[in-house]
Formats: structure tokens, sequence, C-alpha cells
């Protein structure tokens, strides 16, 4: 600070001697023959020179940011989590509230939902809040105060109610112990491989995708599922806070060497793998000295047998060895001649500016890049508050970037000279080396402002700079080059910046990117929060224009998806800077989607292959969820209203949702020729087997309704685009849904368990001993017997199905990759040729032949009942009626149940007391209405729980659950953990939040 006012005082005599120049000069004019200066130039003509363009002024609170920022290392005051949640410290430093980044239902617009406040006691009301971190999933925020005191909350199920984790740990009692830098370890298995996709290649709706996959020796923690993190205070105590298996909080902890000095601490420290599963350390203290350590945990965990939890263990011991100390570690100017003419020797000045950032930037996976482990220091100089006048250049505060890359070799300690000896028996190659470091300073880099904040992006490929003048931009790290649109190559794609997305300018004192850092959550001062979206500077992708551009930014929008899938990073903000697509961009997106994740989605075409495959796609392709999720998502108008592509996509996810439940009951009861359903189990599975029956319902309500229209308006020719144009008029996809292998074969397989279910429930409704047990079986009874038809009537449809989309595979001797092809169509809302043949006999023979071998359907079913029964509550119609409806009701997406609105339905639980309560709940309680509850005392209970919601809402496609926690009235423990395993997130595999009630659905 002493250098930079010795700068400005002499700034300040320069001003005096420029002044005094200017009187000399004004006193020789005056005294002169008063000669107009223009007529020197033989110009009488008056000229003005145009006045100088006024300099941006600086950011509110510029310079108290910077103060925070060079003071310690851990300063950011807003944070948005890769899971879609924003944290950010209010003005006042003594709060944190929580946003959740979440779609309007009605608007369609995306926007950070209400604030929610946490729970921070006990913390101290004489330590401000100072720092925010979120774990690499977004499951779990540090929170730092300027004491020292670390606060962990985990936020498991719902984003915005998050639980506070004690934890075995001694925190500190005195301010002055200040946590300077801070970094998250690794969790296992989800940051251990990776596939990275690196470019996409091509042109039009072809594309083919690079991506490899890598393998990551970041340090871990050792227990799957589990974080942890090191932190290192001012005065050199190392911290380890990690997961316990039972998800408790520990903390081990050690020094660096002796205790730093209090005239020495440190300021900043940053940690980075040495991808050897230890850790790197660099330090910085109040004397412009780097450290940098060496850390490796020491796990004491006792070895489990496969399929066992991991038992509680003994805290880790950390052990830090120091390796190299750096003095006058500062930006410094350009060498200048020292003024000693003989020697010519040069000298370099220290430039007035502090450190505000330091970051440590591990080996990149980029093969070749020759990156080493890199220390980054960002140094900026204050804001300048001198006033110039116009015949002065005003210097600009700015940032300058310093870096260290950090070299490792195997040193042999004994010389080559030794093997001369005779009598020795070893060679001196033979003999280990020790590991050397060594840090090699690389030039520094001059930013054209302010430097606020900093974020290194894509596995550390990638740098992110925010600047004080609004700019966010894009480097990258071995080139330190800015990433620019580059429209001359529209062949290929690296990113969005190269494929013409960018952030418009907008000055923020506080900014954090989003999961995929195509927005930003900007705060300034005064505590309000916005955010900002990049832009696509070429046009507009809501056109059906052909342009090479316009495909290079789908394309490139795609690979920042597949990326994203990759790391489990939510991909919302993505959705929210397309905007609106044309109807072929939505399906060219999609479709590049598959290429972009590599997708397979055929099952085959004989039994030894198909079970396979479909089942792959079932439980272990989350690729296949976020695909069908986006294909929802981008013909999805409301609540209901969905486009045929829509349609398709929801209605797979619900039967894929379904047939996992179904299975994993079956599984549950080994041979259920033996063993009939569990009483535990059938509460939750009531509204799973109503949703069974009831689809059938609706899947034969439009394949009929399809037929009837292409019977009573006979096209000339029954070709396939007349048939899709009539399938998209009609909004009634079910035909497409019966042609497509996965889905198909997921209903196929519901046979074997419905039959088994249907069998147990009407034994024990009907003839059961006990009237409790009777009581239990019965509303499962119920769903079952709904059906106005035979159920296996249904089953035989798919069963046709399946034998004509067979023969048509064969007739045409399809590859795999072609009838990938053919599936990938399907799920678009297409009909392949090849399938056109299945289509037609699905429509005609099926339903109208009596001539038929089995029989038509028409002649096994009552249609009159199938059109009238009434299938609203699946949300698959789209109506007036069915609009009107869902704005007066609620229904748990994942339990298959109406909780809101009349009609509302209850779970009938095992005797006990769970029982008794649920006899008096009402509906409000949001488990189900029985009559005669008196309102009063509900109205009394709801104006208790005030503030509480009971509801959850999908961040994205808006669908509601029943907000079910531990000790819920009407729900045994059983049903709770039952549904916190299969209900983690929406069915369209996005986060929930928690959800205000409907004012119209009572």
């Amino acid at each position: 600070m002493s250098l930079i006012m010795h700068d400005m005082d002499d700034m300040d005599n320069i001003d005096n001697m420029d002044n005094m120049d200017d009187m000399n000069g004004q006193a020789y004019m005056d005294h002169g023959d008063n000669i107009d200066d223009m007529d020197l130039f033989g110009d009488s003509e008056q000229v003005s020179l145009p006045p100088l363009p006024p300099l941006p002024q600086p950011i509110t609170g510029l310079a108290r940011r910077l103060d925070d920022l060079s003071s310690s290392g851990c300063c950011q005051k807003i944070a948005w989590s890769k899971n879609g949640c924003v944290a950010y410290i209010t003005p006042d430093g003594y709060a944190i509230n929580l946003r959740v980044f979440c779609r309007d239902v009605h608007s369609g617009k995306w926007h950070l939902g209400k604030d929610t406040r946490l729970d921070t006691s006990p913390a101290n009301d004489d330590f401000p809040f100072v720092h925010l971190s979120w774990s690499h999933l977004g499951n779990e925020l540090a929170i730092l105060d300027s004491a020292g005191h670390v606060y962990v909350f985990s936020c498991s199920p719902v984003l915005d109610r998050m639980t506070q984790m004690r934890a075995d740990s001694t925190q500190p009692e005195a301010d002055g112990d200040a946590i300077v830098g801070m970094h998250w370890l690794a969790i296992l298995p989800y940051e251990q491989k990776n596939h990275i996709a690196w470019s996409a290649t091509g042109q039009g709706d072809k594309w083919e995708y690079k991506i490899n996959s890598h393998i990551f020796h970041d340090a871990h923690h050792p227990v799957e599922g589990k974080a942890s993190f090191i932190c290192l205070k001012k005065h050199g105590e190392l911290k380890l806070r990690f997961q316990q298996p039972d998800g408790s909080w520990s903390e081990s902890s050690s020094v660096l060497g002796p205790m730093i000095s209090t005239r020495q601490p440190f300021t900043h420290a940053a940690f980075a793998s040495n991808n050897d599963n230890t850790l790197l350390l660099a330090a910085y203290d109040v004397s412009d000295r780097l450290h940098l350590y060496r850390v490796e945990a020491k796990w004491n965990i006792p070895p489990t047998k496969p399929g066992h939890q991991a038992k509680y263990f003994e805290k880790p011991d950390l052990h830090v060895s120091e390796i190299d100390v750096v003095d006058s570690c500062y930006p410094v100017s350009s060498p200048v001649v020292n003024g000693d003419i003989q020697t010519g020797s040069e000298t370099s000045l220290q430039l007035p500016a502090q450190l505000t950032h330091l970051h440590f930037l591990p080996i990149t996976p980029e093969k070749g890049d020759g990156t080493y482990p890199t220390i980054q220091a960002i140094f900026s100089t204050p804001p300048n508050i001198v006033n110039f006048d116009q015949a002065h250049t005003q210097q600009t505060p700015c940032s300058i970037v310093v870096r260290w890359d950090v070299h490792h070799t195997q040193q042999n300690q004994l010389h080559s000279s030794l093997d001369k000896v005779t009598s020795k028996k070893k060679t001196i190659s033979s003999v280990p080396g020790r590991s050397v470091f060594s840090l090699k300073r690389v030039p520094d880099t001059v930013m054209h402002s302010v430097i606020l904040a900093f974020f290194p992006l894509w596995y550390n490929m990638r740098l992110a700079f925010c600047y004080s003048d609004g700019t966010i931009e894009f480097r990258n790290r071995s080139t330190m080059e800015p990433i620019s649109p580059d429209y001359d190559n529209t062949g290929t794609v690296t990113s969005l910046s190269r494929a013409g997305f960018s952030f418009p300018l907008d000055p923020t004192l506080h900014i954090s990117l989003s999961p995929n850092h195509c927005m930003a959550a900007c705060m300034n001062q005064d505590g309000q929060v916005k955010t900002r979206s990049v832009e696509y500077n070429y046009g507009t992708l809501s056109t059906d224009e052909e342009d090479a551009r316009h495909s290079a930014a789908l394309a490139a929008l795609v690979l920042q998806f597949s990326s994203t899938a990759n790391q489990y990073f939510s991909s919302d903000d993505i959705f929210a800077i397309i905007g609106e697509l044309s109807e072929k961009r939505k399906r060219d997106f999609i479709y590049l989607m598959f290429q972009g994740l590599q997708l397979d989605v055929d099952c085959g075409i004989d039994d030894t292959t198909t079970p396979n495959k479909s089942l792959i796609l079932l439980g272990r392709t989350p690729f296949f969820v976020k695909t069908l999720s986006a294909a929802h998502l981008l013909g999805l108008q409301g609540s209901v209203n969905r486009s045929v592509t829509s349609k398709i996509a929801w209605m797979i996810l619900n039967i894929k949702y379904i047939t996992q439940i179904l299975t994993t009951i079956m599984r549950m009861h080994g041979q259920i020729e033996k063993n009939p359903l569990r009483p535990e189990v059938v509460p939750q599975f009531v509204g799973i087997c109503r949703w069974i029956m009831q689809f059938m319902i609706y899947m034969i309500d439009e394949i009929t309704a399809v037929g009837y229209e292409l019977q009573n308006n006979p096209p000339t020719t029954l070709d396939r685009a007349t048939l899709e144009a009539k399938i998209h008029e009609m909004n009634k996809p079910a035909i497409i849904l019966l042609l497509c292998s996965f889905p198909r074969m997921m209903m196929k397989a519901w046979a074997t368990p419905l039959a088994w279910v249907i069998r147990t429930a009407v034994t024990y409704s009907n003839s059961s001993p006990t009237a409790d047990v009777r009581r239990i079986y019965a509303p499962l009874n119920l769903a079952l017997s709904e059906t106005p038809f035979d159920w296996r009537l249904f089953e035989g449809v798919v069963s046709e199905a399946q034998l004509y989309v067979r023969a048509c595979y064969i007739q045409q001797n399809l590859s795999e990759a072609a009838r990938n092809e053919c599936e990938r169509e399907l799920i678009l809302g297409r009909i392949p040729e090849t399938l056109m043949p299945a289509a037609k006999r699905l429509l005609t023979d099926t339903l109208f032949n009596d001539k038929h071998q089995n029989g038509c359907l028409m002649d096994k079913i009552d249609l009159s009942k199938v059109w009238f029964f009434d299938t609203t509550w699946l949300g698959l119609e789209n109506s007036r009626k069915a609009n009107e409806w869902f704005e007066t009701h609620i229904v748990d997406t994942c339990q298959k149940m109406v909780i809101r609105g009349t009609g509302t339905q209850t779970h009938a639980t095992a005797p006990s007391s769970n029982a008794q309560v649920q006899a008096t709940r009402n509906r409000s309680d949001s488990i189900g209405g029985q009559a005669g509850v008196d309102e009063t005392a509900d109205k009394k209970k709801k104006k208790k729980a005030s503030g509480k919601s009971r509801l959850r809402r999908c961040t994205r496609c808006g669908a509601y659950m029943e907000d079910v926690v531990q000790n819920m009235p009407g729900y045994t423990f059983y049903h709770i953990s039952w549904l916190m395993g299969v209900a983690k997130h929406c069915i369209c595999g996005n986060s929930w939040m928690l959800g205000e009630e409907k004012p119209r659905a009572k």
C-alpha cells in the first residue's frame, strides 16, 4: 500500500509541474501580438478538438470488493451449484439465501425462484459469513465465516431445503484464524472416469462427436459417494473435513511445519491434484512469498465385503512436506536500463498491484498439450481516485495474471562417478531417485480491466475471467488466447464461444457461472440477484433458415450437453438459452443428442438379444433419460399440453419408471409362484397398478380413434406422410409407441408381474381371515379391476406389434445401425418406411378384421366404455378440459395418485398407530380426504404449518409429488424408505424443489 501511495504522490508532482508549464504558456500568449493560432497554419476558421470520450465509471463498491479479495482467498459471496441451485450471502453478511433455477410452467421462461433462508444457527453473530463453496456434484454447501468456522449443509432430496450437518471438530473461538483457501476432494466413482466430449465435426444434421474416456487420479474420499474437503487457515493449520459412511462428518488436522508467525500469515491458498491421489498446495503470505507443499491423506478405512456398507473409520493422517519457497512473487514491469551506461544492466520494477485471486490448475487430460500443474495468481491495480484533465492519459485499473508452472522430475542423489567403484553391488541407475519440484515463471498477461471472478472450466482446459467492466471472457489455458467466434470454420465446433455465443456487457460486483457457463448469477452490493445469459450473435435459431452457422450452433449446444451429461451436471441452463425453436430445429436438436451421447436405442429383433439390450436402457443408461427429458421439454407447453414428440418421450419415461418398480418388487419376492405380494408393499403399489391399467385404456382409446378416423375418412393411399400427418393432427401417437422397441418390450414385460399381483389382490381382499388384511389389499384389487376389458387383450396387441415389427426388420434385413436409426425416428414422432407395413396391419387387421387369426379387437371390447372412461389424470390429453382439471387437481407423478382436488386418494396402511392417524387425516394434509373431519381444526392445523410446503415440484417439467418426510402421518417407515429410493428425482430425471400449493386445487 505504501508503494501505491508513493506512486500517487509522484503523479501529483507531475500534475503540478504540468500546471506550471500551462501557466507559463498562457503568460507567453498574453504578452504576444494576439496572433490567432489557426492563422499560423493559413486557416482562419476555428477548429476545436473533439473531447475525449468519458472513461467508464467504476462499478459501485469496486474498491471495497478489491480489498476483500486482497485480504483473503476465501471471499466468494455467490455460488451456482452443479445441480442448479444458487446460494448467496446477504449484504449484511449474517444470512445465507438459496434460489433454485427453475422453469415457470405457465410462461415457459427460466428464472431463479424465490429466496429460501438457510437456518445457520448456532452461528456467532460476531463473525459475518465470507465465503460459499459447493461440492463437485452440488449436494453439499460449505459456508465459512470471518473467524474460520465452517458450516456444512446437505440438500437431499429437495434443492432448496438443506440440512446442517454437524461435525466432530474443534471450532476456533476468536477472530484471526480465518480460512484462506479450500478445496473439495473428488467423489467416487463420479469423478474418477469421465467421457470427454472434445469436438463435433460435420454439417447440417449429420455430425460426428469425438468422445474419449479418461481416468483421473485426483485426491479423493475412498468411500464411494462420500464428500470431503480440505482447507488452510491463516496461520498454517490444515484441516480435512470428511463424511463417514453413515453420512456424519468428522475432521482431521495438521500444520505446515512450525506455525506461521503472526507477522507473516498466509492471505491466499489453493490446492490442485498431483495426478497421483495426492494434493499440491500453493500458499501466499503477506511478504509476497509463494510456498509450495505436497499433502497426502492416509485413510484408515477397514476392508469391507462386496455389497456391504463401509464401517466407521478412524480419522485419516495428513502428511505435509514443503517443496519450495519463492520470494518476490508479484507482477513486475518490463526490464528497463538502470542508467549505468558501462554495464547496461537491466532491472524490473514492482507494479502497484495486490493479489486478489490464487488458483492452482492441475494438468489437463488433453494429450500432447504440454501443460504442467500451474499456479495462477491474479494481481489487480486499485481504482484510480485521482482526477486528471484531458491533457493526461488516465490509467484504467486492470489485472495482471502471473503464472508459475510446477515441474516435477526424478533426480538421482548419487554421482555417476560412483559406478567406477568396483566393490559396490548396484549401479547408480538402480538406486531410486527422489522427486524434485521446481517452479518456473511464465510470462505475465495483462488484462484490459479488473478481474472480479475467475473459473476454471471443462477439466481445467478453459479459463473464464469476469471483469469489472461487465465482460465475461473465455480463454484457452495453454495459449491464454481469447476464445472467439469462428464463422469461417463451421464444420468443426469445440465450444459455445466458438459457435457464436457470448455474454453481453453488464458490470457486476459478484458473479458466478452456471454449470454450463452459459448463464451467470450476478449480485451487486445491494444484494439483488439477477441472471445473465449468453446471446447467439448471428441471427436466430427459431427459424428453419438454412445456414451452416446455425447448424454449428446446434451442434455446439449438443456438445456442451454431452459434456454435462458425462459430468453429472444439470443441463437446465442450456435449455434456458436455446429460446424458441421451430419444429424442425427441435427434431434436429434431439437427433443430434442421440449422436452426441452415442445412444443406441435399438432393442434387437430376437429373444436372445432383446432382453439384454432393453435392460441396459431400463436401468443402466442415464443418457436415455436425459435425451427423453429434453424431447419432452422442447414440446411441452403449460403442464399437460404436449406435442407428439413430447408426448412420446413422456410416455416412455413413465413406462420406464413403472417397469423398474415392477421388476424390482417382483425380484424382492423371489419365487413369485410361491410368495404373494407382501402387505407392507401394497400401499405404494396401488397407484402404480392403477396407472398401468388406465394407461392400457388410454392406449386402446388412441389406437381405435386413429383407426376409425382412417376408416371413416379413408385416404387414397395410406402412405407414411398421410399417417404421420393424421397422428400429429390428432395428437395421438399410441401407434408409434407400439412400433418403438423399448416401450413395447417394457409393456410386454408387464404381463408376468401383473398376473402375480392380480392373483394376490383377489385372494387377500376377498378371502383373508382378518378384516385388517382385507382392508389393505382392497384398494389394490379395486385399482386392478376398473378396466372395462380384460387387460390381457392389450397384452395381445403388444405381442402382435412385436411380431409385425420383427417381421419388417427381418424382411428388410436391416443392420443394427439401420434399426437404431429407425428407433430414433420413432422417438422423434416419425414412422420409418420400413415399419409402415406393421403400422397398417395394427390399424386395420388387428382392430377391424374379424377374419384375423385371433379375431379383431373390436369384437372383444365395448368401445363405448373405453372412449368414455376418464383418464384425464394421466396427463396425456391436450384439451381445455384437461387444462381445467389440472388447474384444480395435483397428481403425484411418482406415486401415481391424485393428492389435491376432488377424488383425492389415500393410502391404506398396515394395522398400526399410523392407521389410526390416517383415519383422521383430511385431504388438505396431502394424503387423502375423509368425510366428516372438522374443517375448523384443519384450518388451525394448516395455519400452524404455514410456511412449510408439503409439495415438491420438478425444476424442469413442473410435475409434482408429495413432499414425504420421516414420521409423516399416513406413511409407514418402509413406505418412506421406498420413496426415498425411487423418487430421488422426477421421472424426467431432474431435481425437486419445494412447490407451492395451487390456489384452485383444494
